[in-house]
């Protein structure tokens, strides 16, 4: 038996074929970050600034472990 979650859709809650025709791709941009449309501006670039931290401390921890790596064949 499985629960049915609130934020599901019902069968008459998708546009109907008049919503479809009187916008069709000329929808207006869907500002809401909680639903699927398109959001234009609003999306989160890629590197912010959490992931460019943790990229400099996962590049300092594999270039250690190389050099750790590398420096007893530099010695010969």
């Amino acid at each position: 038996m499985s629960k049915r979650r609130d934020d599901w859709l019902d069968e008459n809650e998708y546009p109907d074929d008049r919503d479809v025709d009187e916008l069709g791709d000329d929808s207006p941009v869907d500002y809401d970050r909680l639903t699927m449309g398109r959001i234009g501006s609003m999306r989160q670039p890629f590197w912010t600034r959490g992931r460019i931290i943790m990229a400099v401390f996962v590049l300092i921890i594999l270039f250690s472990l190389l050099a750790a790596v590398i420096a007893p064949l530099l010695r010969r």
